[in-house]
């Protein structure tokens, strides 16, 4: 008999122990599902777009519910929870620790050695026992200079009667035209890469260097160099069109309207952004820009 009430008592234990563990999986279950809630209100606030941000008091109250059933939490789960409000003061700090490289480790050296009085005049009466390194940052502006293209003529020592051989030009823009593809490439990047019109390109070129470049000439200089780069426009272009999802955006611009006392505005272009979705916390931007006409 007192084998059986034994047996009685484990059972109970053993009821007992299980709904123990069935009560804390459901806790846990609770939980679980309230760390995902939260996981996606924090994406939400940090990466969603404008329309689907949460205020920061909101978020505090929708996040209270995470207490529920977890009155005896351990500090260390405590410290664990993240807090809205202090991701981003430590996202900001990583980022400024992260600094950039003042120049590029490849970048070229002009060395100096100076000497002391004392060494120039006795160089022999002095041993070297080391060096100071001081270091700078120096810039040589640009400069102009003339390329002279010189192709000579031959005639056969045999054959004198017959034409000279000579080497054919190097493709140009046009025909005796001057401007050289490193002085082309300077007047299209400094227009359109660092916004300065050809007009002060004209000036500074002058002022600077005391070479004239009348601004008519730079303008047929660009109009010819977009005919050859056309094909690399098109190449762009379907690239473009072939992307799953493409922004297209209008751009106005003013434009001088003499007569009338006031700007008249036009459309110059749209430039097209092909986007890369990734993985549903946000949305990354992979830029593919072009110009069509």
């Amino acid at each position: 008999m007192s084998e059986e009430v034994r047996l009685q008592e484990l059972i109970a234990q053993k009821e007992a122990q299980n709904r123990l563990l069935q009560a804390e999986n459901e806790r846990q279950s609770q939980e679980i599902k309230l760390l995902k809630e939260k996981i996606d209100l924090l994406l939400r606030r940090l990466f969603g777009s404008k329309s689907e941000k949460l205020d920061a008091a909101q978020l505090e109250l929708l996040l209270k519910d995470l207490e529920l059933g977890k009155a005896a939490a351990s500090a260390e789960k405590a410290e664990a929870t993240p807090n809205v409000e202090a991701l981003k003061p430590v996202a900001r700090a990583s980022a400024k620790k992260q600094r950039r490289e003042r120049w590029p480790k490849d970048l070229p050296v002009e060395q100096e050695v100076i000497e002391p009085t004392e060494v120039r005049d006795n160089p022999e009466a002095l041993r070297c026992i080391g060096e100071e390194l001081t270091e700078m940052l120096d810039f040589q502006p640009a400069k102009f200079f003339r390329r002279q293209i010189i192709r000579r003529k031959f005639v056969r020592r045999d054959e004198a009667e017959l034409a000279p051989v000579i080497a054919p030009l190097p493709e140009s823009l046009q025909q005796r035209c001057i401007a050289a593809p490193g002085l082309l490439a300077q007047v299209i990047v400094s227009k359109y890469c660092d916004h300065l019109p050809l007009y002060r390109q004209e000036q500074i070129y002058w002022d600077r260097h005391q070479v004239w470049l009348p601004r008519q000439s730079m303008a047929r200089w660009i109009q010819l160099a977009s005919e050859w780069l056309k094909p690399i426009y098109r190449q762009i272009k379907d690239q473009m069109m072939r992307g799953s999802y493409i922004q297209v955006d209008e751009t106005p611009i003013r434009y001088l309207d003499p007569g009338n006392g006031k700007t008249g505005q036009g459309i110059c272009g749209w430039p097209i952004d092909r986007v890369k979705m990734c993985s549903s916390s946000g949305t990354r931007h992979e830029r593919r820009s072009v110009w069509i006409n």
